[in-house]
């Protein structure tokens, strides 16, 4: 059934790209910076159609949309310099939807040749995702095809967190450490409060600009089930990362202390159960440090009261729960 359903799916882009055959635009000559002056809020806020394919990606797409340090790096890419067909360069139909995102009259813009092009590269759209899967799918997508070496070096110094790993076990107290760069920190959520944690400490080699976190939800009992986890977890609208620095390979005193501070910029939740569901976003626009909801195509205005009903709750199993933090640098005073 699900191969059907994925037939079903690629046909249903392959003839809206067909329809739009007379009129699809040309990948031009990127703008200098996206002005986040559109929408109807007049700060870039703009829905994304629902068009039955991979439900994280819309809110993911939203995320990155509205995160200016992405946008102003992928604004850098220029004109296209070889001969590859324009559907399948990903960096140029990102920048085309953004674009399109910004100078639209509508509440809300059907990202066709962007989903196009993900199917030419072979991503599987209408299947369940993990939304730090996916995320971390595009970013390599992305990373492989940048046109510049400097701006996929770019790419990841924005979203690369180098860090070094201690887990300690926790009935022989042996203790084992590892290098690693990661797209995102992975963050188990207990599944009772009774259960205990395994010890880890995190030590990072440098500071991101985006820092992410995947707020793990999904639990593989001894069985082959898989459970969502509904328990609730709350999370703080800033943090202060100077105190899980490595000492010698980044000294504290030499940096500001405004380099250490990162605050909360979008929350990607989840709600339904483990094998379907539905994922929004919640993010904070830098145009007017206003939180808003990203639904698809409805984007509205909220308040932290409002992103922090994400915590989750064990007597609410469909409400919507925080799977993904995405924390930007800079305490933006």
């Amino acid at each position: 059934m699900q191969d059907e359903g994925y037939a079903s799916c690629c046909s249903l882009l392959e003839e809206e790209e067909a329809n739009q055959a007379g009129q699809a635009r040309a990948v031009t000559a990127p703008v200098e910076r996206l002005s986040y002056s559109g929408g109807k809020f007049k700060n870039g806020a703009v829905g994304l159609c629902n068009i039955g394919v991979n439900n994280c990606l819309n809110p993911l797409l939203q995320t990155l949309y509205m995160n200016q340090h992405f946008t102003d790096l992928l604004c850098g890419i220029g004109h296209p310099n070889d001969n590859v067909p324009a559907e399948r360069r990903l960096p140029y139909e990102l920048l085309a939807l953004f674009e399109e995102m910004q100078n639209s009259k509508e509440d809300a813009v059907a990202p066709y040749r962007f989903l196009r092009c993900l199917q030419i590269l072979d991503t599987r759209l209408c299947e369940q995702h993990d939304a730090a899967d996916f995320l971390f799918m595009m970013w390599n997508l992305l990373l492989q095809q940048m046109p510049l070496p400097h701006l996929a070096q770019r790419l990841r110094a924005l979203y690369g967190i180098k860090l070094k790993e201690h887990v300690t076990c926790h009935k022989c107290s042996h203790e084992k450490s590892s290098d690693m760069e990661v797209l995102t920190i992975p963050l188990p959520v207990p599944h009772s409060k009774y259960q205990r944690p395994l010890p880890l400490v995190l030590q990072f080699f440098s500071l991101p600009q985006t820092l992410s976190i995947h707020l793990k939800r999904i639990s593989r009992r001894k069985t082959s089930d898989v459970q969502k986890i509904n328990r609730t977890f709350s999370f703080p609208c800033t943090l202060d990362l100077s105190d899980v620095l490595d000492q010698e390979q980044f000294p504290v005193q030499e940096h500001a202390q405004s380099d250490f501070k990162y605050r909360l910029f979008a929350v990607i939740a989840h709600s339904g159960t483990a094998s379907f569901g539905h994922y929004c976003a919640y993010i904070n626009s830098s145009k007017d440090q206003t939180w808003y909801s990203f639904n698809d195509s409805s984007v509205c205005k909220v308040s932290w009261d409002d992103v922090k009903c994400t915590y989750g709750n064990m007597d609410f199993h469909f409400s919507a729960t925080a799977c993904l933090l995405v924390y930007l640098q800079g305490d933006g005073n």
